[in-house]
């Protein structure tokens, strides 16, 4: 059996930076705390393989 998993089912862009890696607080520019300025966030799917090649490696 084969499975396909697309990066979009890992993960979405960060909805509080909309995916700039950076958001503006007191006029200056910061690493946005919600995804540590990655960009975007994991999903459940993206959190458990995450997990699993964590746990097996």
């Amino acid at each position: 059996m084969s499975v396909t998993i697309s990066t979009d089912d890992l993960e979405l862009s960060c909805p509080n930076c909309n995916g700039q890696k950076y958001v503006i607080f007191n006029n200056e520019k910061e690493t946005c705390p919600k995804c540590d300025g990655k960009g975007v966030i994991l999903t459940a799917l993206g959190q458990t393989l995450l997990h699993f090649i964590k746990k097996h490696s």
